[in-house]
This record gives structure tokens, C-alpha cells and sequence, in this order.
């Protein structure tokens, strides 16, 4: 978990995108973290707010509404993932083709293995 995703933030050979739904998604995830008493939640969401800046290690990218919808809800019916992990890879499907350099493989990092198997059988590399 953690550590996994220290790596990627600290590889400099690997380009980092995220959609602006993870602000919303991880910061509800630091926060019950906090609650629980793993963390200091300012501290926590200091460090995401900085990671996602737009100075930061990770690019926040954004989609038309309209198309993520579409395409995530196509994901959800097809293969029966959550509707953030839907939005997440659909987001993804509609941003990373057009910041792609030619040979350039399209990578795709989660824990969840429903959403690493549709995200391989949407042709991304496993992160």
C-alpha cells in the first residue's frame, strides 16, 4: 500500500496522472484514517494537497463529464466494478491516449483486482 505508492511518487522515469475525483475519494480515505488514530488528518491532507499542487509529483487531469460518464457506466454494466473504480479507468482511457508518446506503454496502478483485470483488458500495463 503505502510504501508501493511512495515508489511510484519517488520514480522519476514514471509519469504520475490522477483524475480530479481523487482529491475527493483519497481525502475521505486520510480522514477516517485519521479519525482512527493512524495519523494527524492535517498533516495527511497537507501532504495530498501538495502531492496533487500543480507543482506537485502528480498531474491532475480532467475528462468531458459527460464522456466519463458514459464510458464509466458502459465499465460498470460490462464487468460489474464500483462506480469510482469505473470512473477512475474511464477517465484514464480518455486522457492518457492523447499524452502518450508513440511506443509508450499506458500504465494503470490499484489495488483492487477487479479493476486491475478490467484495466488489462482495457490495455493498460499493470502498475
Amino acid at each position: 500500500g503505502h510504501l508501493e505508492a511512495r515508489a511510484l511518487l519517488a520514480d522519476p522515469d514514471r509519469a504520475l496522472i490522477t483524475g480530479t475525483w481523487t482529491r475527493v475519494e483519497v481525502s475521505g480515505a486520510l480522514v477516517r484514517a485519521a479519525w482512527a488514530g493512524r495519523a494527524g488528518e492535517h498533516q495527511l491532507l497537507a501532504l495530498l494537497d501538495a502531492d496533487l499542487a500543480d507543482d506537485g509529483p502528480v498531474v491532475v487531469v480532467a475528462a468531458p463529464q459527460d464522456d466519463v460518464e458514459r464510458v464509466a457506466l458502459q465499465l460498470v454494466r460490462s464487468h460489474g466494478i464500483r462506480a469510482m473504480d469505473a470512473w477512475h479507468l474511464a477517465t484514464a482511457g480518455l486522457v492518457l491516449p492523447g499524452l502518450l508518446e508513440k511506443g509508450e506503454e499506458a500504465g494503470f496502478a490499484t489495488r483492487d483486482g477487479g479493476q486491475a483485470e478490467v484495466a488489462l483488458a482495457l490495455g493498460f500495463t499493470s502498475v
